[in-house]
C-alpha cells in the first residue's frame, strides 16, 4: 500500500469526474520504500470530513480495494484496527491483511502505522512497513469560509516486492493509479455526504 536506481517521481494535478474536488497526486519511490502525498480542498464541513475518514465499518462501501475494516479495540482516542482486501499494481493484485496502530486527534488528524505482530503469529500482510497519516485543516493558508483542506500522507514498503522489470518500468505510476482512485472515491464520497446534509442531489 521493485528495484530502481535513484528516486522516481510521478505528479499529476486530475479533477475528480464525479465531484468538485481536484485531487493532487504524488508518488515517490526510493530503492524499496513508496511516498504518497495527496491533498485537495473541499466544501464540506470539517466534522463530515472527520466522520467519512474515520467511519472504518463502511470503508468498503465507497473505497475501491477494501473488502473489511473493523475495529478491534479501542481506547480513548487509540485504536486497534482490521484491514483486509486487495492492492491492485498494474495487473497484480495483492491481497491485504493488516492490522494498524490509530490514533485520532480530533477533528483534524489520524494517524495509523503498522500494529506489532502477535509473537510466534504471522500477520500475513502484504506490507513490511506502513504509516499513514491525514490532515484536515481550515481557515489556514488563505482558504475560503466553508473550504477545508485535505492531505494526506503515507509511506510504504511491500512485504514481497513487485518482479524488477515491472517494478522499475511501471511501479510508480501503477502505485500512483491505485492510490489515486482510493483518495478520490474518498473525496466522492465526503462530497456526498455533504450534499445529503445540505439537502442537494448528487451530480449525476
Amino acid at each position: 500500500m521493485p528495484v530502481l536506481a535513484g528516486i522516481a517521481s510521478l505528479a499529476c494535478s486530475v479533477a475528480t469526474a464525479e465531484a468538485g474536488a481536484v485531487a493532487q497526486v504524488e508518488v515517490r519511490r526510493d530503492a524499496e520504500a513508496y511516498s504518497v502525498h495527496a491533498s485537495a480542498q473541499l466544501a464540506a464541513g470539517q466534522r463530515i470530513v472527520w466522520e467519512t475518514l474515520t467511519d472504518y465499518e463502511r470503508l468498503r462501501e465507497f473505497v475501491p480495494g477494501v473488502r473489511r475494516a473493523r475495529v478491534l479495540e479501542r481506547q480513548g482516542n487509540r485504536l486497534l484496527l482490521e484491514q483486509v482486501g486487495v492492492f491492485t499494481v498494474l495487473f497484480f493484485e495483492l491481497p491485504v491483511q493488516l492490522r494498524l496502530d490509530v490514533l485520532h486527534l480530533p477533528y483534524t488528524t489520524v494517524i495509523a502505522q503498522l500494529a506489532p505482530a502477535d509473537v510466534g503469529a504471522s500477520d500475513g500482510s502484504t506490507l513490511r512497513s506502513f504509516s499513514g497519516r491525514y490532515r484536515v485543516s481550515k481557515g489556514s493558508g488563505g482558504l475560503p469560509p466553508g473550504v477545508v483542506q485535505l492531505d494526506y500522507d503515507a509511506r510504504f514498503e511491500l512485504a514481497n516486492p513487485l518482479p524488477p522489470l515491472v517494478g522499475a518500468l511501471f511501479g510508480v505510476a501503477a502505485v500512483r493509479q491505485t492510490m489515486r482512485a482510493q483518495f478520490e472515491a474518498m473525496l466522492r464520497e465526503i462530497e456526498r455526504r455533504q450534499q445529503s446534509l445540505a439537502g442537494v442531489d448528487p451530480p449525476g
